[in-house]
Parts: structure tokens; sequence; C-alpha cells
């Protein structure tokens, strides 16, 4: 049975899927390169698909594992800047998963249009696929950058301190704050932290139905906020009880201040 292959329309698609695995796996492991390194990356690995339709004495499975691990490597190598095995094993992985990723969503797709769809489309159906991994990996990192590891000291008996280290969630429009001394406050669960009785405050709150809730807060002597950017310590923190739970499926147990951010 003979076939007849167009390589032109080979490399084409393939430097279409290359370009768009590559800016998949750079966005992946926020790496850093130039469109040209991706281009010319792209059009390496284009070039060398072709080979996959040379008559090489292999089998077909083996030929296809030669030519993605050679062309792979190639690809990573002019595309970004690998520093070290671990490095590069950890692309190899993000480069496969992309692939499967990117493959499989538009296999799925041509199975439901037909195999015979113009190659114009097929490119436009390409780049709208990777327009959208890439808005929902952008879309994933902003809601996970709001959840902050945060330890907290509470005063103990006599000189002692209780350290406690919780999730939290960063409420950019918490505008909450205790009325005696303006002190912005945070908000953890009852029963992470417990409070001494004595120089409690009241912080009155608002929710749907009732105007004047009240929560007892106490001062703390020290928060630290672990960022990526490093850890951000705050002194004398207005810390709220909340008798319930602040997440209904348990992701976090506290909402910070975004004023606490600014280290002190």
């Amino acid at each position: 049975m003979r076939y007849e292959v167009y390589l032109d329309a080979v490399i084409l698609i393939q430097f279409v899927m290359n370009y768009c695995v590559l800016r998949l796996t750079e966005s992946l492991m926020r790496l850093k390169t130039s469109r040209l390194r991706v281009v010319l990356a792209s059009l390496a690995g284009a070039f060398g698909s072709c080979l996959l339709f040379l008559p090489i004495g292999l089998n077909a499975y083996l030929k296809f594992i030669f030519v993605f691990i050679l062309f792979g490597s190639l690809m990573l190598g002019i595309a970004f800047r690998v520093r070290g095995m671990r490095q590069y094993l950890c692309m190899v992985l993000a480069i496969a998963s992309t692939t499967f990723l990117l493959g499989g969503v538009v296999q799925w797709l041509m199975s439901m249009l037909g195999r015979n769809i113009p190659m114009l489309l097929w490119i436009v159906l390409v780049w709208v696929i990777y327009c959208l991994l890439q808005f929902g990996l952008k879309q994933y990192r902003k809601q996970k950058s709001l959840f902050i590891p945060v330890t907290i000291l509470l005063e103990g008996d006599g000189k002692s301190t209780k350290q406690i280290s919780v999730i939290a969630l960063k409420d950019t429009g918490n505008r909450l704050r205790e009325e005696s001394t303006g002190k912005a406050v945070c908000i953890i669960e009852q029963g992470i932290a417990d409070f001494k009785k004595e120089e409690l405050y009241k912080v009155i709150y608002h929710t749907l139905g009732n105007e004047n809730d009240e929560m007892n807060a106490q001062m703390i002597p020290r928060m630290v906020i672990h960022t990526k950017e490093g850890d951000v310590v705050s002194k004398d923190v207005m810390l709220a009880l909340y008798p319930g739970k602040i997440s209904k499926k348990g992701a976090y147990h506290m909402i910070l201040h975004p004023e606490y951010l600014k280290e002190d």
C-alpha cells in the first residue's frame, strides 16, 4: 500500500504544534526565552519529524521514540537555557505532558469534526486550544497565589508563646478594622487559635441578614507571612476569631488583611 505524504504540510503542522507546546512548557515551568529561539526550535523539530516518513529500517514505534528523544532534546536546547540534568528531566516531563494534553484535545476535536478539515481551519483550531490552555494556566496560578502559608505567634502561659501554622486567603477586599485602635483585622477560625480572656477586643462585622455580628479579637505579638518573594514579618497584629468555618471546602482557615503584606 502506498501513501502520498506532503512534507510541506507536515512541516507546517509540526511547526505550529511545536511552537504551541514550547510556549506552554515555558509557561508551565516559568522559563524565560525569546520568541526567536522558540521559532527556531519549532522549525528544527518540524524538519526532524520528516524522518518519520523516511524508509529507515526501524520499527515505527522505535522510530517515533528515536525522533522524539533526539529532536525533543534539540528543541529544548535551542529554545531554553538548560541548567543541569535535573532541569532537563523536568523540561522533558513538561514537554511530554503539554504534547499529550494539546495533542489529545486536538485529536478529540478532530474526531468530532472529521479528519478531512482544511489545514487553515486545523491551524486556527490548534491556536484557539493553545490560547485557552494558556488562559486556564494563568487563571489557575492567579487563584493559587491567593493562598499563602502563615505562621502566627500567640501568647501562652507565662512568658511562653504558641506557634500556629495555617493557610490564609489573601483578601484584597478586606477592609475590616478594630474601632478603638484602628488596626487592620485578620480573621481565623475559632478552635485553631485560642485567646486569653483578658485584653479582648470586639470587632463588629456584617453578614447577609445581620448587620452587627461581633467577633472576639486580640493583639498577637507576631505574624510571619511566607510569600514567594520572602517572609513578611508583622508585629502587633489584630487577630479575630470567627465562630464557624471560613472555607466550606477547608481550603484555608484564615483571612489575611492586605495591609499586613507590607513588611514592618
